[in-house]
């Protein structure tokens, strides 16, 4: 029996192991080529990459040709060191690096001593040689800063190179108001929403059986995202539209967080410039959340977690028929002109009861009178 318990245990265990599938997906490449002033490759320099966010350090040395590699690389913002004997240390402080970057850092060294330092402020390069993906960086900063209608990240999405609004018609999902609205679907080199591949972290995150987007993270909870178009990697075929694959935040040694509340009322509202009858529909919706990460143990161990709510109370308008004045006035009269009329002594006391309960008419014929909301 022990041995069928301790069995049992290991092969539960087998599927808390996290997988690295699809690696290039959610992580980063930085990759140069270390020289002296001249210009020649330089072998054997340390250099020293340092992820800013949680103090992780990789180190590694260049190779005979002068180049070196960091590979399966979190995103977030990394600081890079290169040493060599009778060269100035060269010091880049911060750069961002974002999840499918192959990110060339080329490092060139000066003469002098150890003790001095050469710091080089990073620049992105003006183009990307490594890579032939046509593909839309959608960063941390626009998704926080940039005006999104429901907060929805499909509107982030549209704005990459070769994806617009999917066509009238798409199919829309989603537990939000935003989410099935008709423009809140991708479509990329004119092929239908349903044709996207769409990831989180680098995991499937189609919806199963019509293929559009299965979760809606909350926007607090997405720290970047890319959208690729065309010339797809290996590791992201599949589908003839948009590969669109989420990047969940995760804690740093910092802790952070955030709290939000987004507010409509119909109080901040003009009517309906056909609504000209009745009260204004009532309109609440509350839209709130936080987000909270931080290190469980510093440099080691990180945690995140967000919540997101909604909340809508919301009038609609119907039209119904009720008696009308002559028939309130008159009962027991069927009809607003001659007609057979049911004797007053015949009339339910019941039913005159309920009759009364009915709301005047505010628009005129005898049939739909009556709106409200």
């Amino acid at each position: 029996m022990r041995h069928v318990l301790v069995f049992f245990l290991c092969f539960s265990l087998a599927f808390l192991i996290p997988r690295t599938a699809k690696p290039q997906l959610t992580t980063a490449d930085v990759l140069g080529t270390v020289t002296d002033p001249s210009g020649g490759v330089l072998p054997n320099a340390q250099v020293v990459l340092t992820n800013n966010d949680t103090h992780e350090v990789r180190t590694t040395t260049s190779n005979a040709s002068g180049e070196y590699t960091f590979t399966l690389l979190q995103s977030g913002h990394y600081g890079l060191t290169a040493t060599s004997s009778g060269f100035r240390k060269f010091v880049i402080e911060d750069f961002t690096l974002n999840a499918g970057d192959r990110l060339r850092q080329d490092v060139q060294m000066e003469l002098g001593r150890n003790t001095e330092t050469v710091e080089v402020t990073a620049a992105p390069p003006s183009l990307d040689t490594d890579s032939s993906v046509n593909s839309t960086e959608i960063t941390t900063k626009q998704v926080q800063e940039l005006p999104l209608n429901g907060r929805n990240f499909v509107q982030l999405a549209q704005l990459a190179a070769g994806a617009n609004e999917a066509a009238p018609g798409a199919i829309a999902n989603g537990s939000r108001p935003d989410d099935r609205r008709q423009t809140s679907a991708v479509s990329a080199n004119a092929q239908s929403d349903t044709l996207n591949n769409e990831l989180v972290d680098g995991l499937d995150n189609n919806e199963a059986t019509v293929g559009t987007i299965g979760v809606r993270p909350s926007i607090e909870a997405i720290s970047e995202f890319r959208v690729e178009t065309s010339l797809y990697p290996a590791e992201s075929g599949k589908t003839p539209g948009a590969v669109v694959n989420l990047i969940t935040k995760s804690g740093t040694n910092a802790l952070h967080g955030s709290v939000y509340e987004f507010l409509r009322n119909d109080l901040f509202d003009a009517r309906d410039f056909f609504a000209t009858v009745g009260p204004k529909p009532e309109y609440r919706q509350n839209q709130f959340g936080a987000s909270i990460g931080g290190p469980i143990r510093r440099n080691k161990t990180f945690f995140f977690a967000d919540y997101e709510g909604l909340r809508i109370i919301q009038g609609t308008t119907s039209v119904s028929t009720v008696p009308t004045l002559f028939e309130e006035q008159n009962p027991g009269n069927l009809s607003d002109i001659k007609g057979p009329v049911i004797p007053a002594t015949q009339l339910n006391p019941i039913a005159l009861k309920y009759f009364a309960l009915y709301p005047a008419p505010n628009l005129p014929g005898t049939a739909n009178n009556f709106t409200h909301s």
